[in-house]
């Protein structure tokens, strides 16, 4: 594989982990001025030349086109670049509600606690959409599966599940991140055990 492509990859791959250490933990990167500028657009995370350590292993992303960026994203990730700039938006979010958090007012003044009111009333709201997609993904995964059952022919079965199945991502996708994708099973097919013996 060529020296280029290669760099392009572990760019790509690096950009996409500074990422999501931003939005794990923002108190290590907030104070980063070129960093904060770089997430305020595509552009910017594309021509961002940076290296730091997560989890105790050095990550570099080297600066490249933001189409050379989308190209390796839609290679390397499901979603694609959309992924990556969703996740750019989260870490700018994280990263700005870090700092908004250490400006406030003490939390033991009048305006302390309207703040922290607020932000909890945000986080409950969040939590409320989040349990009404869950909720919607469980209906359509119960209509899913009765289709799957009522169908006549292996085509038609294959068909509703392969249906039920892409509705059911599409709508865990309006979740926010982490909880927008759905990891693959690891479950034990019992089919497959009864197999082997």
């Amino acid at each position: 594989m060529d020296r280029r492509v290669q760099n392009n990859l572990a760019s790509t791959q690096a950009i996409r982990k500074i990422l999501l250490a931003i939005i794990q933990t923002p108190s290590q990167f907030c104070e980063d001025e070129d960093l904060q500028k770089s997430l305020k657009s595509q552009g910017g995370i594309a021509k961002l030349e940076y290296e730091t350590v997560i989890d105790q292993k050095n990550v570099h992303k080297t600066s490249m086109s933001l189409n050379t960026l989308k190209r390796y994203a839609d290679e390397l990730f499901d979603r694609g670049f959309e992924d990556l700039d969703q996740l750019r938006i989260k870490a700018l979010e994280a990263a700005q509600t870090h700092l908004d958090r250490e400006r406030r007012p003490d939390s033991r003044s009048r305006v302390g606690l309207q703040l922290k009111v607020k932000e909890l009333e945000e986080d409950l709201e969040k939590h409320r959409s989040t349990n009404f997609l869950l909720l919607q993904t469980i209906a359509s995964a119960m209509a899913a599966i009765n289709g799957v059952r009522d169908a006549s022919t292996k085509e038609l079965r294959e068909k509703r599940a392969r249906e039920g199945l892409d509705r059911i991502r599409a709508i865990v996708s309006l979740n926010p991140y982490p909880f927008d994708q759905v990891n693959p099973s690891t479950v034990v097919s019992l089919k497959d055990f009864k197999n082997e013996k």
